[in-house]
């Protein structure tokens, strides 16, 4: 399946706990959602960078829920 013909990222943080908040409003609400998470390393250019800022949670929502999910957003 080509996931990014399908799927829009609606929300992208550094903070587990944002992207769990906002992946349980998304259920509430009925909306499936996907959590995808990036880690930078030295190859991507992340030397020196705040450990924090090393895992980033993209959140993914089906094309035809992405305006309803778009209205939940903080």
């Amino acid at each position: 399946m080509l996931y990014f013909l399908t799927h829009r990222r609606l929300y992208s943080t550094f903070s587990a706990e944002q992207a769990h908040r906002m992946e349980r409003l998304l259920a509430e609400q009925g909306i499936p959602c996907k959590v995808k998470t990036f880690q930078s390393t030295v190859q991507s250019g992340a030397l020196g960078q705040l450990a924090e800022y090393q895992i980033a949670y993209d959140l993914y929502v089906r094309n035809g829920d992405f305006a309803r999910a778009e209205t939940l957003l903080p």
